[in-house]
C-alpha cells in the first residue's frame, strides 16, 4: 500500500506500469483486484490516504501546473 498526503488542489495518478504488455485488457490489469482507496486523515486542506492497486498499475502524485 503506498501512503501519500494530498493539499488542496493536488491528485494521484493511476494508470498502466511501463513494464506490461501493451495488449493486456482491463480484465487482465484487475486480475490481481480492485483498487483501493482508504482515507486515514483529513485536515482543513490535506487529506493522508493509502492507495492499494494491481502491481500491474503504476500510481504517481500530481500537483497542480504551474501557473
Amino acid at each position: 500500500m503506498l501512503i501519500v498526503s494530498r493539499r488542496d488542489a493536488e491528485s494521484i495518478v493511476i494508470r498502466p506500469g511501463t513494464d506490461i504488455d501493451p495488449n493486456m485488457t482491463l480484465a487482465d490489469l484487475f486480475r490481481g483486484g480492485p483498487i483501493e482507496i482508504t482515507i486515514f486523515s483529513a485536515g482543513a486542506n490535506r487529506v493522508k490516504m493509502g492507495v492499494q492497486a494491481p502491481e500491474q498499475l503504476a500510481i504517481w502524485r500530481k500537483s497542480p501546473a504551474a501557473a
